[in-house]
């Protein structure tokens, strides 16, 4: 088995994303030797999808969240730090507040001694497993469940009757991009609306305008495939006939892997998100969570990135003492 570090200053990263990407570049700058553990072929997690401008982003104006990724991206190879991508975790061991980890990397054993870890695994959209259970899904074409998945389909929606599932931020936008490119618009909300004020403005505005129609306090009892269009039916008993289907259900944490290892046994979760204290220390010493797996409420680029530093930050204090 090939051993790529047993450096004392060696801390793993698992996870690839914009979280775990700024915590090696601030441990880099720290004086650690930081090694990113990406299942992925790439890094960026999900920002690598998202064709949408991003305008959260002090300093990047008019790009993209998957053009951020690559900034990103680059600079980590740029620092030089090490990164295997397209990696099979295989063993995740602690023993005197170290870590062994074993994994297959390109069809090659390999091992890292760390002395610290640091979950950044992310979050995965919430899709079709929702439905599993509802008669006619399994046979129903033509439901998209990533958040933009909309936006290279604008233009041939135009005109069409689209149905929105959910009642968030994405949910909100989704309906508002479908109607200002003139689909006619049902979004459907299970509960109450939970979108930031002011998008949800924007969307109550286009109802009035009679661009988006509102169906609130319904859940879906039926699909059935009506040769290229879904008939959708309410629990209310309505039944909807649309051209295209998108669900926004959310996000859950990636964190379901941690089962698999004992280094991990007793790790503290909520509802699946890791729990940390202010440093984004676990409850397990040396073992630290960043970024959307353990933050279901702040889930945004800037968040993740000041996350990556401050968990270098607290690391480079903890070896210290």
């Amino acid at each position: 088995m090939d051993m790529l570090s047993d450096n004392p200053t060696t801390i793993g990263i698992i996870g690839g994303g914009v979280a775990g990407m700024s915590c090696a570049l601030w441990l880099r700058q720290l004086g650690y030797t930081p090694i990113i553990i990406e299942q992925q072929a790439e890094l960026g997690g999900q920002l690598r999808h998202l064709q949408r401008i991003n305008r959260w982003v002090l300093g990047h104006p008019n790009q993209t969240s998957a053009a951020l990724a690559q900034q990103y991206a680059a600079h980590i190879l740029q620092e030089n730090i090490t990164c295997l991508c397209n990696v099979e975790l295989r063993q995740i061991a602690c023993a005197d507040n170290d870590f062994n980890i074993s994994l297959n990397h390109q069809g090659q054993q390999k091992a890292i001694a760390a002395n610290a870890l640091v979950i950044a695994t992310g979050a995965r959209v919430v899709g079709a497993e929702m439905f599993t259970d509802t008669p006619g899904f399994s046979t129903t074409a033509g439901i998209g469940f990533y958040p933009t998945d909309h936006i290279d389909k604008l233009a041939a929606l135009a005109g069409k009757t689209v149905v929105v599932i959910g009642g968030g931020d994405n949910a909100h936008f989704t309906a508002k991009d479908l109607a200002l490119a003139g689909a006619k618009v049902h979004l459907l909300i299970r509960n109450q609306p939970k979108a930031r004020v002011t998008i949800r403005r924007d969307v109550l505005e286009l109802s009035k305008q009679g661009s988006i129609v509102e169906h609130l306090g319904v859940g879906i009892a039926a699909f059935q495939q009506i040769g290229d269009s879904i008939m959708i039916t309410l629990s209310s008993g309505e039944s909807l006939t649309a051209d295209y289907v998108f669900a926004r259900l959310g996000f859950a944490a990636n964190t379901d892997f941690l089962q698999a290892f004992t280094a991990f046994a007793g790790i503290n979760k909520t509802k699946g998100y890791i729990q940390t204290n202010n440093a984004c220390q676990t409850s397990i010493k040396r073992v630290y969570a960043i970024g959307d797996a353990a933050n279901a409420e702040h889930q945004s680029v800037v968040n993740a990135l000041a996350e990556g530093a401050r968990a270098a930050q607290a690391i480079s204090e903890e070896m210290a003492s």
